[in-house]
């Protein structure tokens, strides 16, 4: 797989202007929502894989968690080292490569970074370790079932069997590209289960892309954004509706 450093450094600059696009800031604001619920408001640690720029560690922080960020792209965790805060932590590191006690935190997010790791379900239970008993880990990725459905509205069907059958993706912005991992509910749940997490919810964001299309769905937030928000966020609680969602957010708790 090409590894997506290149392009996540090619980004950093201009990366908070990336999620002013309409469908990137809603499932961004959906799967906030979500993970905030899950992790509670009691202060604790939370560790954040593939922080970025330190967006979501930023918010964390806000909140009175102490925060461990894992960058692997320099100029992404050099913005991130900007945050310059005592509760902050930046390994700028592969999360594979990354070694912490066992045990220890509250909640682990990574938040669309899995997919670009070699191997997902590992990953899953390296940083499902991380988690005391009761720890919560939440887990974004893109969905392999709604960008088919993407592809096969928009009349590529070779593309559409080729990401089928292959379940890998490739991200391209201007002369950089990386390939991703596109999972599924079943998938990723059973990660979850072998790494000895109980998985609580299971969300399909933007499920409103694969029903009316991404472009009708850019439409509908810019018309009213909270009222198509609003009809998304109902659509994520329904599980059956999962794997239509642009996004698949799974989230699990490690158990006793």
């Amino acid at each position: 797989m090409r590894s997506s450093v290149s392009l996540y450094d090619a980004l950093a600059a201009t990366y908070e202007d990336h999620f002013a696009a309409p469908h990137r800031k809603a499932y961004d604001d959906l799967a906030w929502e979500a993970c905030c619920e899950a992790i509670g408001t009691s202060p604790g640690v939370v560790i954040d894989v593939g922080c970025g720029v330190g967006r979501w560690s930023r918010r964390f922080l806000g909140q009175g968690h102490r925060v461990i960020g894992i960058e692997p792209a320099p100029r992404m965790s050099e913005r991130a080292a900007c945050l310059q805060d005592e509760n902050f932590t930046l390994l700028r590191d592969r999360v594979e490569q990354v070694t912490l006690p066992a045990g220890n935190v509250d909640a682990v997010v990574a938040m669309g970074s899995l997919q670009y790791t070699a191997d997902p379900a590992a990953t899953i239970a390296h940083c499902a370790a991380w988690l005391r008993p009761g720890g919560v880990l939440c887990v974004l990725v893109d969905s392999l079932f709604g960008l088919v459905v993407e592809l096969v509205r928009a009349d590529k069907g070779g593309e559409a069997m080729e990401r089928l059958y292959s379940r890998r993706g490739v991200w391209r912005i201007d002369d950089q590209e990386a390939d991703l991992h596109l999972l599924d509910v079943a998938r990723l749940g059973s990660a979850f289960v072998q790494a000895g997490l109980e998985v609580t919810s299971t969300s399909g964001l933007l499920v409103g892309a694969s029903l009316i299309g991404r472009d009708d769905l850019v439409s509908a937030l810019n018309a009213d954004y909270d009222r198509q928000l609003g009809q998304e966020r109902v659509m994520a609680d329904f599980p059956e509706l999962a794997d239509l969602g642009k996004q698949l957010l799974v989230i699990g708790r490690r158990t006793a």
